[in-house]
């Protein structure tokens, strides 16, 4: 009889390896940078807390030649607008507490510091609640506007294209959300910010490092599997 040969000890795994590296980088890499979103966050959370007994300054003293973005925003301000002499902004289609709203939107005329103009957004227009399509509405010029200062970017990427791109003015890299206006225009609801932002980032670190660690298990069975005895 013909004796059997024994089966082959299988190599180790060099491809396999390679990207489980890989994979196991990216997946580290997503969970800290969902840390970094996490301390961001929590501060960004607790600058919205101290608006709730912070008293308004002047803009000019807020938004100045030194002054970044970062540190201007969430600064609560008032101002007195003055005429810019140009057409009235649309209507700016968003969702807020699951609704679809039309929100108002101005261009506020800056008489100190190194911008001409900046974007005020007024809030909602109650009537046009759940509505997908709206027409144009009239409202009067803002007059003094205290609110809430957040980076321009942050209220989509088409709204800060039309304002940084009006020939000839300076607008400042940040949007008013109007908290109170004098005097207060008719059919607008000011709404400057979500009534609860959530903060889940913890929860995604944890996921994106809990997958991590879970592919070293299977890879290391995997390889214990294939190289045992």
């Amino acid at each position: 009889m013909s004796e059997i040969a024994p089966a082959r000890k299988a190599g180790f795994p060099f491809g396999l390896t390679i990207a489980v590296a890989i994979a196991f980088a990216i997946l580290c890499v997503l969970g800290g940078w969902q840390v970094k979103r996490l301390a961001w966050k929590q501060d960004l959370l607790a600058r919205i807390e101290t608006l709730k007994t912070a008293p308004p300054v002047p803009l000019a003293a807020v938004v100045t030649a030194s002054a970044t973005v970062e540190s201007a925003a969430w600064r609560r301000v008032s101002v007195d607008c003055q005429p810019v002499g140009l057409p009235p902004l649309s209507l700016a289609y968003g969702i807020r507490d699951g609704d679809v709203v039309w929100r108002a939107q101005a261009l506020c005329g800056l008489k100190d510091g190194p911008y001409n103009l900046i974007l005020v957004d007024r809030g909602v227009v109650p009537d046009l609640t759940g509505k997908v399509e709206t027409t144009a509405r009239a409202f009067a010029e803002p007059g003094r506007v205290t609110g809430v200062l957040i980076p321009l970017k942050q209220l989509g990427g088409d709204r800060a294209r039309a304002v940084a791109g009006i020939a000839g003015r300076s607008p400042a890299p940040l949007a008013l959300m109007a908290e109170s206006e004098t005097p207060a225009p008719d059919g607008i609801t000011p709404a400057p910010l979500p009534a609860e932002i959530s903060n889940r980032h913890l929860e995604y670190a944890l996921t994106w490092f809990g997958l991590a660690v879970t592919l070293l298990f299977i890879y290391a069975a995997m390889l214990w599997r294939r190289l045992r005895p």
